[in-house]
């Protein structure tokens, strides 16, 4: 046993002590360094998936309202077309059956011509181009632009036949 004691009384102890301590405090500024890592990783994935959320949350949103936008047009459509053509009964009722054509293929059917019509002029004055003519590429803004102008004198145009039908209404009566 003294022979350990002699032993141990020539290790460096001060050298063992200053290694102990520098692995120590190695060891413990590694673990700290680890946590703050994962700390700010966790964060990072947590504000990744608020982020991912909140963005489909929104896809959501404007699905919804899209959605939304599209069945009150179609309604409105369908509401509009119901009128119109009960107006159009109720004006075709009062037509005489004498005045009335009755096509003998099928019903709608729109009558032939019975002659050759006759011709215009080579060139007119102030030729409207075709509508395969344009001379430009249309873009999507352009057909946007395009549609909700056409919706627009559509719904004109409704209300400008509502209009003349409650006319005639009120002076036949």
């Amino acid at each position: 046993m003294f022979v350990t004691l002699d032993i141990l009384k020539l290790l460096p102890w001060r050298l063992i002590g200053a290694a102990t301590l520098a692995l120590a405090v190695f060891a413990a500024g590694y673990r700290y360094g680890e946590q703050r890592v994962t700390a700010q990783w966790d964060a990072e994935k947590a504000a990744q998936a608020q982020a991912v959320a909140r963005q489909a949350a929104q896809v959501a949103a404007v699905t919804t309202h899209q959605s939304t936008i599209n069945q009150e047009i179609s309604n409105d459509f369908e509401t509009e077309k119901a009128k119109i053509v009960a107006d159009r009964r109720h004006l075709f009722s009062r037509v005489p059956r004498r005045v009335r054509h009755h096509a003998t293929s099928h019903a709608g059917a729109v009558p032939e011509v019975p002659a050759v019509a006759a011709r215009t002029d080579a060139a007119p004055a102030n030729p409207v181009p075709a509508a395969g003519q344009q001379t430009g590429a249309a873009t999507c803004n352009q057909l946007a632009e395009d549609a909700a102008q056409t919706t627009l004198m559509v719904v004109e145009f409704q209300k400008w036949y509502r209009e003349q039908a409650e006319d005639f209404n009120a002076s036949t009566k």
